[in-house]
């Protein structure tokens, strides 16, 4: 049999296996595509042939349409800390509702979530809400202009900052286009993103110290801000490495260029996020997810001479409005998970995340199967690649033919991941949720091994 037959006959396999348990979720999908582009609105959640719709969700379970029931492994993209439908967070949430979902004014819950924030995070003294992580790296690269006087801004090749055209570049390159690591091109995310838009954006690489440190004093006339996540989440949950975090921070403070932390993901590893727990201290965070609850949410946190820009007790003030910013349904179901989410909390959670990741180690290693594991704290990601992966240039090199098929097996066994292979705990979870899903991890490498056997022969041992 031909090698692109095989792999056509063992992916309609999976395909089928999957389909005949979610009719229901098909006929919707279908549906969807009269309305919505695709049958989508969420490009996170899509995925061949297509994705189970949920109906419901208590703890750490889902139930889709079809009466399927998952362990959530996704949590919607780490942001549901607490799980599914926490007691706490939905009485906070009914009886807010019960009062008014959004005012026109100043709220006593706004002010009550920003001293919490303030009082866990290294870098916080002002805090500014709005509606999505986006919106936030928007906030936080005005504030950095207005300060700097410059309009240039350096991300990380591998970043993800949000969906607007100043951060969609360099994303996840095509590496035949993404240059020399020594100085990465600017590559846009796709065909929106503005060509005008490529030259304000300097892209330089993860987790390289030298590199970036070059780039910087090569660069730092022009550069309002340098934005880093201190966790890649989107080309795979890459933990930024000390030291490197350091170098960024010493060579920022030289050139007196604000350093931005996006911790919408990585908030959770700690009380005071991953530069808690790095001793790195930037000068503006970017914060969603966890800190709005299970619903929409975007804060900018930072060092007052930054943030206090946008006060309009001052006789000149950046303005920042917004219908929803800082409503009390968010507010007050922020305020119940972060009351929830205690450093024993944080700490249990973070040990069966690494628990986690030393099965999947030992799992590949019995199977025969190579794969780099990576993640930190409460979170963890599966990489089949033969290279240990310190950025994108290693994570693009990974299968993904064999990572879109083990997602699928995943589902068909109970379990429900990103479909980029992305775990992370929540809180209801103990080691028998962890054991469940080693053993699904188990059967669903067994079932595909002969494909990889044919198809990626230099990741079998």
């Amino acid at each position: 049999m031909k090698a692109e037959e095989f792999k056509t006959q063992y992916l309609e396999k999976i395909y089928k296996e999957y389909s005949d348990t979610r009719s229901k979720s098909k006929y919707l999908f279908q549906e969807a595509q009269n309305y919505l582009p695709g049958g989508d609105t969420r490009t996170v959640t899509f995925f061949r042939p297509f994705p189970s719709f949920m109906v419901r969700g208590e703890g750490f379970n889902l139930y889709d349409v079809d009466g399927n029931e998952y362990i959530d492994f996704f949590n919607n993209a780490t942001s549901l800390v607490l799980g599914h439908a926490h007691p706490k967070v939905v009485n906070a949430v009914l009886e807010q509702v019960k009062c008014g979902s959004v005012f026109a004014s100043p709220l006593a819950c706004q002010t009550k979530l920003a001293k919490i924030l303030c009082d866990r995070l290294p870098s916080a003294d002002r805090v500014r809400f709005c509606n999505s992580g986006t919106e936030a790296t928007l906030t936080a690269i005005r504030a950095a202009r207005a300060y700097r006087k410059k309009y240039k801004i350096m991300k990380m090749e591998g970043g993800y900052n949000g969906s607007c055209d100043l951060v969609e570049i360099s994303v996840k390159p095509d590496l035949r286009k993404a240059g020399s690591i020594n100085e990465p091109n600017a590559v846009p995310e796709d065909d929106s993103v503005s060509p005008g838009t490529l030259g304000e954006c300097v892209i330089a690489p993860f987790n390289e110290p030298e590199i970036v440190s070059r780039l910087i004093e090569k660069h730092h006339d022009d550069l309002a801000a340098v934005i880093i996540e201190p966790m890649q989440g989107s080309c795979g949950m890459i933990p930024a490495d000390f030291d490197f975090l350091k170098v960024c921070r010493d060579i920022t403070t030289h050139f007196d260029i604000p350093l931005i932390f996006d911790e919408v993901q990585s908030f959770r590893l700690s009380p005071g996020g991953f530069q808690e727990i790095c001793g790195v201290t930037p000068d503006i965070t970017i914060l969603g997810k966890i800190i709005g609850g299970g619903y929409p949410v975007g804060g900018v946190a930072g060092n007052k001479k930054y943030m206090d820009q946008f006060s309009p007790l001052n006789s000149s003030f950046l303005t920042h409005s917004g219908t929803f910013n800082g409503n009390p349904v968010t507010m007050v179901a922020g305020i119940a998970t972060l009351s929830e989410l205690q450093h024993s909390e944080i700490e249990r959670i973070n040990s069966l995340g690494a628990n986690l990741r030393e099965e999947f180690v030992r799992i590949l290693k019995e199977t025969g199967i190579i794969a780099d594991v990576i993640g930190i704290g409460s979170m963890a990601q599966i990489h089949f690649t033969k290279e240990k992966v310190k950025g994108w240039r290693q994570a693009a090199k990974a299968r993904v033919d064999i990572r879109g098929m083990l997602h699928l097996k995943l589902m068909n066994n109970g379990i429900f991941p990103s479909k980029r292979l992305m775990f992370n705990i929540s809180t209801p979870m103990r080691e028998t949720e962890i054991e469940k899903l080693t053993k699904a991890l188990r059967r669903c490498l067994q079932d595909i091994k002969p494909y990889i056997e044919q198809e990626a022969p230099q990741l079998v041992i």
